[in-house]
């Protein structure tokens, strides 16, 4: 997250070695926080969500934001091998364009697409609604991310239950990568150690386990 408030910890992180092993991508935020690039955007994902069907978001607006993070990322040294967004808003058939235009300007090969499976999990009403409707979206934005010659994961594990992923999201990506062995398989996460100003600044987003989160990680991945 080129606007988020961690990023240069982030970045010393990743060249200190501590994650030299990782694939790092371009998480691109146009809601909820600060802008780089001046342009004036709705601070929540649902107004801009309302304003994007009217009409009423500039095109312009989003890819001038999204150079200016991606441009960020790149004077760090960081090379992202990925572009995903906050709330999926890439997934949004006129920013898909934008953003598979700048994949391949940056050489960036990777734009994610949600497809989970929407029997899995339990999960709110709600949430299955969203889901729908990113598969929906993703749909269309798979065929015109491949046709540009770039490439999309092939399942995504954690909508349904974001902010609350249990051992079993772990053991059903486990069990697709293991069906699946040449497929990519992405884990939505949101790892996190929890204070109470992360709790205030975050608290619209419901009930998120990010320290729980974090710990099931780090458990399995030692285990």
């Amino acid at each position: 997250m080129a606007n988020g408030v961690a990023f240069d910890d982030a970045v010393s992180k990743i060249k200190s070695g501590a994650a030299s092993n990782l694939n790092i991508g371009a998480h691109l935020v146009w809601v909820e926080e600060k802008s780089l690039s001046g342009v004036k955007l709705p601070g929540n994902y649902k107004i801009f969500f309302i304003k994007y069907v009217l009409g009423l978001i500039k095109l312009a607006d989003i890819e001038q934001e999204a150079r200016t993070q991606l441009d960020k990322i790149s004077r760090s040294g960081i090379k992202p091998q990925f572009i995903n967004s906050h709330q999926h808003l890439h997934l949004l058939p006129s920013i898909t364009n934008i953003v598979i235009k700048l994949a391949q300007e940056y050489n960036i090969a990777h734009i994610r697409t949600v497809n989970e499976p929407i029997n899995f999990g339990g999960g709110k009403l709600l949430r299955k609604l969203q889901l729908l409707f990113l598969r929906w979206l993703s749909r269309s934005a798979k065929i015109k991310i491949k046709t540009a010659g770039l490439q999309i994961n092939d399942f995504f594990v954690g909508v349904v239950n974001a902010g609350n992923l249990d051992k079993s999201y772990l053991e059903y990506a486990n069990h697709i990568a293991n069906q699946y062995p040449n497929a990519t398989v992405e884990l939505g996460c949101h790892p996190g150690f929890e204070d109470e100003a992360l709790r205030k600044k975050c608290q619209h987003w419901g009930n998120y386990h990010w320290q729980q989160e974090f710990e099931l990680l780090k458990n399995h991945h030692h285990g």
